[in-house]
């Protein structure tokens, strides 16, 4: 060998050992790089986790109060519904009375309402037929008995009324109809009708 190979063959084995140095030294590099990336990944991983549990969370709560807000609006209406099925059923109950007892109802009602004792008692044309005239002389017959004056006297006009009478002096009328009285009691009772029905 002479000295120009011995020269070249020293260059080359120097230039594969500065790139045997040089590879190591950037796989060492891309190692701990890559070891960075990894514990950023891994971290920024868990960040994403914790932040999707805890917004499932807050909308796992969210949901559940929701639902308990909709159950709860759910159950008032049905209560409500009840109540007023309740106060329906009693209006009808009242209505479907016997011919004698719902006279005397209406007449009671009159005799109440009546403050000059002259009113004309105004009913639905059904009612005026069937009980117009009892009622007139049974409410006349309470007015006398209390010592007022007893001069109620039978409409000849009539209105679409669910039941009831309405009294009229000029004027004045007071609505003394089976849906009016009802309504007029269900503040005072609603309360009561609902203890009943789920107390």
């Amino acid at each position: 060998m002479n000295g120009i190979e011995k020269i070249s063959a020293r260059i080359l084995a120097d230039a594969e050992s500065e790139a045997a140095a040089i590879r190591a030294q950037a796989e060492e590099k891309a190692a701990l790089i890559r070891a960075d990336y990894d514990r950023r990944i891994e971290s920024e991983q868990q960040r994403l986790t914790a932040e999707a549990q805890a917004e499932g969370a807050k909308q796992l709560e969210r949901d559940q109060g929701a639902a308990r807000m909709a159950a709860r609006r759910q159950l008032l209406e049905t209560k409500q519904s009840l109540v007023d099925a309740a106060f329906r059923q009693a209006e009808q109950q009242l209505l479907s009375l016997p011919t004698a007892e719902y006279t005397k109802l209406c007449a009671q009602l009159a005799a109440q309402a009546s403050t000059s004792g002259s009113e004309e008692l105004i009913f639905c044309e059904e009612d005026r037929a069937r009980v117009g005239q009892a009622v007139a002389e049974q409410a006349n017959a309470l007015l006398q008995k209390a010592g007022k004056t007893a001069k109620l006297t039978l409409s000849a006009e009539t209105r679409p009324l669910r039941g009831g009478v309405v009294l009229k002096d000029g004027l004045v009328e007071t609505n003394c109809s089976i849906g009016t009285m009802v309504s007029g009691l269900r503040p005072a009772l609603s309360g009561k009708v609902a203890a009943c029905l789920f107390g």
